[in-house]
């Protein structure tokens, strides 16, 4: 440990200092873009070429310090690899062609820029997978299928609130402009969703940002940023200033921030369930919107129409799956309401229910039998071999008698190593169905190598109408009790 202790502080110090140093040079290139010393072709170009070396710096660092991780700790920033080395990619295609031909956007670019969202949200979806399985059964946490689709609901009822102004735009723009026009709207609407997405998932898993999705939801909001004052530059037949390229520069470093940053956990502190109701405002909001604009000029756009489609069905299948989720989650208390957490056997209370039900006066006639067991000396086995061992044994002893009885049996674990069969109909020779359930409880139980014998003390009593439940168990228990006094691993009956 303290070997290793000045090599961990000098590895910490060294990326300190090479981070220090990108963000230093990241900072002078965007204080020599904006100055102006340079001229406006000669800053664009510096502004463009920092945003390429950015983003292969970040790239880099990214493929570094996911090849010293395993597991998802690695995979996600090796995502982001991918997603970055698209950005680069494109953003040099761009360079190349904003120096020769300004008006010329090609179609490779416009895809690779669609790549950095595209694997951004692969590799948050990675980062978040362990987080949403250590989420605790009883607290209310949306899966991230829902928390995805909160975001395109999101997304979606913000493009359909805009949808009139774009659209009026569109139109009175020309063919490549427009087309230009929605290839940039494109990024901005990807990264949009991409960062509400985020913060929906760091609240619904944390209630906090972590610090890599910190970097992230920064890097991916400055790119985007560039991306709207590009869309609003195109919209006004204006050319982008030089501030428009600032994100560009600054995003990539900000994501670069994120592949050394330490996925801490953050308490857990105010409830989740707010956040269920989220994506509800906008859509509210959509749908009122449409309504007034059809009401008042009684022609709606298409689009509009189209849109709130389009949030309506993420909204309903939302839904679905969040019942889905409750009705398993709903099926799943029941279960363990029901049955002992341990061996799977039914509880105390079940039984009693059941043993109520069945000795009703409104049940049809018939005989039923209870059969209690405690097992012998079981103390001497969590004593000698330990508890894990002695769960062990009680976990194979109920999966061997469950294998024994009928379905309209049931078989209920009373406590400790105590327990009981209700057996409806009573089984015509109750002293061969007891030594049954007794030898499953002799035979020899495996504990990884050696094993483990036990033996079980039975009472068997046969019920009628006139017995109420306690007094049947307390029955079923005396005849247990007599046969442990007379020795142990022994059975006595009372038909």
């Amino acid at each position: 440990m303290h070997e290793r202790h000045p090599r961990y502080l000098a590895a910490v110090s060294t990326t300190v200092a090479n981070l220090a140093a990108v963000a230093v040079a990241n900072v002078a290139a965007v204080a020599l873009v904006l100055s102006g010393l340079l001229g406006t072709a000669v800053s664009q170009l510096v502004g463009d070429l920092t945003g390429v070396l950015a983003a292969v710096a970040a790239a880099t660092t990214f493929a570094w310090t996911g090849w010293s991780r395993t597991g998802d700790e690695r995979r996600w920033r090796w995502l982001m690899v991918l997603a970055l080395a698209c950005f680069a990619t494109a953003h040099a295609l761009w360079t190349w062609y904003r120096s020769i031909d300004p008006m010329t956007f090609p179609n490779t670019a416009n895809a690779l820029y669609l790549g950095l969202p595209l694997f951004s949200f692969l590799a948050l979806f990675v980062l978040t997978k362990k987080d949403q399985d250590s989420v605790e059964e009883h607290e209310v946490a949306p899966s991230r299928v829902v928390v995805v689709l909160d975001g395109l609901i999101i997304a979606g009822s913000v493009l359909a609130l805009s949808w009139k102004v774009a659209f009026s735009v569109i139109q009175q723009a020309d063919t490549v402009r427009a087309g230009r026009l929605l290839v940039v709207a494109s990024y901005t609407l990807a990264h949009l969703t991409l960062i509400i997405i985020a913060v929906l998932l760091s609240i619904a898993l944390y209630r906090a940002f972590r610090f890599p999705l910190v970097w992230l939801v920064s890097g991916l909001a400055a790119i985007a940023l560039s991306d709207s004052v590009y869309v609003y530059a195109i919209a006004n037949y204006s050319i982008p200033p030089l501030v428009a390229d600032i994100g560009y520069m600054v995003g990539p470093v900000l994501l670069l921030f994120a592949a050394p940053a330490r996925s801490r956990r953050h308490p857990r502190t105010g409830p989740r369930t707010p956040l269920l109701f989220v994506p509800y405002v906008p859509f509210a909001a959509v749908c009122g919107w449409t309504l007034f604009t059809t009401i008042s000029t009684g022609d709606p756009q298409v689009g509009e129409v189209y849109a709130l489609i389009t949030v309506v069905a993420l909204v309903i299948v939302r839904q679905l799956i969040t019942l889905r989720q409750l009705h398993a989650a709903r099926r799943q208390l029941s279960y363990q309401a029901n049955h002992d957490p341990l061996t799977g056997a039914s509880t105390r209370n079940v039984l009693l229910l059941r043993l109520d039900k069945a000795l009703s006066q409104d049940q049809q006639p018939r005989r039923l039998g209870l059969l209690y067991a405690d097992l012998d000396h079981f103390k001497e086995v969590n004593d000698a071999l330990g508890h894990e061992a002695g769960d062990t044994v009680l976990r194979t002893v109920v999966a061997r008698v469950r294998a024994c009885i009928r379905r309209t049996d049931t078989f209920a674990r009373m406590g400790g190593d105590e327990f009981a069969i209700l057996l409806d109909p009573a089984p015509e020779n109750p002293q061969e169905f007891s030594r049954r359930i007794q030898e499953t409880f002799d035979e020899p139980v495996s504990l990884n190598g050696p094993s483990c014998t036990v033996s079980a003390s039975l009472g068997y009593v046969g019920l009628g109408k006139n017995d109420s439940p306690d007094e049947a168990l307390a029955r079923a228990d005396e005849a247990m009790y007599q046969a442990k006094a007379a020795g142990r691993n022994g059975i006595r009956i009372k038909p």
